[in-house]
């Protein structure tokens, strides 16, 4: 141990643990065993802690007293585990309660969560429904359902009356027989009440043929103002397919126009049709075009090389003249000055001056510059004039002879000669095979067409049967709606009902 009593070892190990709620100070990394590496300043009690961490195995006496303190912490843990009134049970009585609370919460939100959503299904649900029963109601097919469901209301309200005119009519045949009693006992004093009575019931039965009449009327209006209405949306109907076709009709036409723009565009900016004589006439002036201006090229790029050799030729001449009269000049000086002081003034009086020297000579070479551009120039015009006689060409450089004709010699004005007497039956043989490839073209797309034929024919059978198996699917699918639309006309219509009203009710009309 040194002193402080910090130990002598450079790795020390130790059983104590680390603590995770430890945020400050060095105490892990020592509990763990690594090198501190980094100087800081702790405090005394941070000191006294690592100094009890380094010490854990030998403090016996520390450890026994952990061991009592643990064990009494224990003994009281168990004593006041059941008290309610001390702080920790308190605490804990309060964080559960906070924690029932926020489940009751979560509960209750969780339950208005899902009340709201089975309401807002059961909302969408009913107006589903009531969207289907609209739609069931406003069905064309059954457009005089309501009108003869008035109809049997108003044979009815008829069948009523005419069992209440009965039932009077029984009661006035009762009071027609007390009457008729009556009148062996008081004729005389009955007579105007009889009267009375009876235009009593004269103006009741007008009054009751009266009512009838207006609901029959309110109906013949009813049927009328239907039968209008009918009328104003097949006429709107009609309306607007001819506009739609009139415009389809309008389409169509500006279609045409375009077309037939465009044809007469593409037959105005066509290339005409150049045969294959045409074509072979065209190209062999075209190559004796590009014959003469290459033989031209030809001759302007000799030219400048010529006289691009012959300006290098007069330069190195010049410079072999000037560097022979320097090499000279500079021999006899350095005879001259060979037991001589060289100083500036010597040489500023007997040197000789190469600027001086070339410039005395510049006029010879503007001359011979001169006479050689006007040479060039009778070269170059007598090449334009075709007199190449007296022209001098370089060793490596052959021209060949021409002839009247045109051509080199006189083997191959016969090779051309030959070449144009077999002209003909080339010319015959290519349109005969021409003619060949184009019947086998011919055929060939005579055969595309019989297997595109056969194709189309395949598809218009297969899309045939498509197109019939789709109508029976609709049919189908019509028969079924059809079925639940009748089921829903049936359960509209009440029991009672007239069987030929009932009859015509549930007859479809599209």
């Amino acid at each position: 141990m040194r002193a402080g009593g910090m130990p002598s070892v450079a790795h020390p190990t130790t059983r104590a643990r680390v603590d995770p709620k430890r945020k400050f100070g060095l105490a892990n990394a020592v509990a763990l065993g690594k090198l501190v590496h980094r100087t800081s300043i702790m405090g005394e009690s941070e000191l006294e802690a690592i100094r009890r961490l380094l010490s854990a195995d030998n403090d016996t006496y520390g450890e026994y007293r952990r061991s009592v303190d643990e064990q009494r912490l224990e003994a009281s843990r168990a004593r006041t585990a059941n008290w309610l009134d001390t702080v920790d049970a308190k605490r804990e009585a309060f964080i559960r309660r906070r924690q029932e609370e926020k489940e009751e919460e979560v509960r209750r939100k969780n339950v208005l969560i899902e009340l709201s959503k089975q309401q807002m299904i059961e909302e969408r649900r009913q107006k589903q429904a009531h969207l289907a029963l609209k739609l069931m109601n406003e069905d064309p097919r059954s457009r005089n359902v309501r009108s003869i469901l008035l109809l049997d209301a108003a044979l009815k309200d008829r069948d009523a009356q005419l069992a209440f005119k009965a039932h009077l009519k029984e009661k006035e045949e009762e009071e027609r027989k007390k009457e008729l009693e009556t009148i062996l006992t008081g004729l005389e004093d009955h007579i105007t009440k009889e009267q009375q009575e009876k235009m009593d019931r004269i103006s009741r039965n007008v009054d009751e043929k009266n009512s009838h009449l207006q609901q029959m009327l309110y109906q013949i209006e009813e049927r009328r103002k239907n039968r209008a209405e009918e009328k104003k949306g097949r006429a709107e109907v009609e309306r607007l397919a001819e506009e739609e076709r009139i415009e389809n009709m309008e389409e169509l036409e500006e279609a045409r126009k375009k077309i037939k723009a465009v044809n007469e565009y593409n037959r105005s900016i066509a290339k005409p049709f150049m045969t294959k004589h045409d074509r072979l006439r065209k190209r062999i002036k075209e190559e004796e075009n590009d014959n003469s201006n290459r033989r031209l090229q030809e001759d302007r790029i000799a030219a400048l090389k010529a006289k691009a050799n012959e300006r290098i030729a007069n330069r190195l001449k010049n410079f072999e003249k000037a560097k022979e009269i320097s090499f000279k000049a500079c021999e006899a000086e350095q005879a001259r000055m060979l037991h001589k002081e060289r100083t500036q003034d010597y040489f500023e009086e007997h040197g000789i001056s190469m600027i001086e020297q070339l410039a005395s000579r510049e006029d010879e070479r503007l001359q011979e510059m001169m006479e050689e551009r006007k040479r060039l120039e009778q070269i170059m015009r007598r090449r334009a004039e075709g007199d190449f006689e007296d022209e001098k060409l370089p060793e490596t450089v052959w021209r060949a002879a021409t002839h009247r004709a045109g051509f080199s010699n006189e083997e191959e004005a016969r090779a051309y000669q030959l070449q144009m007497q077999k002209h003909p039956a080339l010319v015959k043989q290519e349109q005969l095979e021409l003619a060949a490839k184009m019947r086998a073209e011919g055929e060939l797309l005579q055969r595309i067409h019989k297997l595109q034929t056969a194709e189309r024919r395949e598809n218009e059978e297969l899309e045939k049967k498509r197109n019939e198996e789709e109508w029976k699917m609709w049919q189908e699918a019509m028969h079924d709606d059809d079925s639940r639309y009748l089921a829903f006309v049936k359960s509209q219509l009440p029991a009672n009902m007239n069987p030929y009203l009932r009859e015509k009710a549930l007859e479809l009309k599209f």
